[in-house]
């Protein structure tokens, strides 16, 4: 089955140990969605959009070692979705974050081991930083709405 990874499962270390049987594919492009944070990273549909990410070619026990690491289906929910890859298009397993999360900026660790993975593919890292950027401006605009 193919999965599309775009926040800690980009990481090759990580994935090895909770799926030894994956076998990655490399730089993907999940069309139609945008890359937000909520603590973890997160999809969601925007048809202007994209969002970079890691296809997977993944087991049945590598899809219950994710679902039990991705919560689901409480945390998160899986749907397919179309990934273009290698000038192709192609349906993949995508993990979306239940609604009601809120926009929060990921942990640094949790931010090097997703930016390590995208290094490792060669995936662009725009959408990291741009995402945490836009929490940051946020929580600015957020304080100084306060001070008024």
């Amino acid at each position: 089955m193919l999965y599309f990874a775009y926040g800690m499962n980009t990481n090759t270390q990580g994935m090895a140990q909770r799926c030894p049987q994956a076998v990655a594919h490399g730089h993907a492009r999940l069309l139609g969605h945008s890359f937000r944070f909520a603590g973890p990273a997160d999809v969601q549909v925007d048809h202007r959009n994209y969002v970079d990410g890691v296809l997977w070619d993944i087991t049945d026990n590598c899809l219950q070692a994710l679902d039990q690491l991705e919560g689901f289906p409480h945390y998160y929910d899986r749907k397919w979705a179309q990934v273009e890859f290698a000038q192709a298009e192609c349906s993949a397993m995508v993990y979306y974050m239940q609604p009601g999360h809120k926009n929060s900026p990921p942990s640094e660790g949790y931010f090097n081991m997703v930016a390590e993975g995208y290094r490792e593919f060669g995936v662009p890292q725009d959408q990291l930083f741009t995402a945490v950027a836009r929490q940051e401006k946020f929580l600015i605009n957020t304080t100084e709405a306060k001070e008024l």
